[in-house]
């Protein structure tokens, strides 16, 4: 059996419905994946529902965006007993009504200063939550460019670029730490290995010791951390439907039945 506790729909930046993402799970065997979109949890009703009928199992979370010393630091919450917290409906509102705002303007700025074809309107009906990676898709098509090549328009250095608000990693943890979240540690990969170790100390509870971009020797390291830190583990294939460029397919970093285990007794789905 697999189990993998990472993947997005196009309730935030991922390329398929939930009702397509279930399908595609099946196609890969995956026994068991958790929905964890950008900063909301708009998916998490419709894909318990579909699924109900499905042989694939759903966990409902989301994927927190936080910032600690300049580093996005992403933090996957899972909802025990598959129970959205109401704090949580209300953060995801807010955060989209945030999340629009900003690329109404930044799209507005990439058109006036490179001249570039932009379609606000399929844009704002595409997604429930506009990351950057919308942006980029919308910019993609709309000029013929391929993702690398619109990438440069979005970017951190980019004339259009605007920062979007994020919590400290301390604020957020806490905050979804209240709601009674289970919080694992994503694509630690990405960030260095101090930075790990300072996060953890805020009281993250586990960490994705299995993730598509890991070095040989990351998963051993992340393991002793988490052996070291008292942590779960966990494994996320951060599937966003945009595999072979940026992210990988469903299923393809996952946790067995035995490791998958202890998340599910936290969260009362065992």
């Amino acid at each position: 059996m697999k189990f993998d506790l990472h993947n997005h729909t196009k309730y935030s930046d991922g390329l398929f419905s939930p009702q397509e993402l279930l399908k595609i799970a099946e196609e890969h065997e995956v026994s068991c994946f958790a929905i964890t979109d950008h900063d909301n949890v708009f998916g998490c009703d419709e894909i318990q529902k579909l699924s109900s009928s499905s042989p694939i199992k759903v966990i409902s979370g989301m994927e927190l965006s936080t910032d600690y010393k300049g580093y996005s630091v992403h933090i996957v919450c899972l909802f025990p007993k598959n129970i959205v917290p109401e704090e949580l409906k209300r953060f995801s509102k807010e955060k989209k009504d945030a999340r629009q705002k900003r690329a109404i303007q930044m799209m507005e700025k990439i058109r006036d200063i490179y001249g570039l074809k932009i379609d606000l309107e399929s844009l704002l009906k595409e997604s429930e939550v506009i990351t950057r990676a919308n942006m980029l898709y919308n910019i993609a098509k709309c000029n013929h460019l391929s993702h690398k090549e619109a990438e440069k328009y979005i970017a951190n250095d980019s004339k259009a670029y605007l920062p979007s608000t994020k919590l400290s990693t301390k604020e957020g943890l806490d905050f979804v730490k209240a709601c009674g979240c289970l919080t694992i540690l994503a694509h630690p990969c990405l960030l260095p290995k101090d930075i790990v170790e300072e996060i953890i100390q805020f009281g993250v509870e586990g960490i994705e010791v299995r993730y598509p971009k890991n070095k040989e020797e990351d998963e051993p390291y992340f393991r002793d951390l988490a052996k070291k830190y008292h942590l779960l583990i966990s494994a996320g294939s951060d599937f966003h439907g945009d595999q072979g460029t940026k992210h990988a397919m469903i299923g393809t970093s996952t946790l067995n039945e035995t490791e998958v285990q202890p998340i599910l007794e936290r969260l009362g789905l065992d």
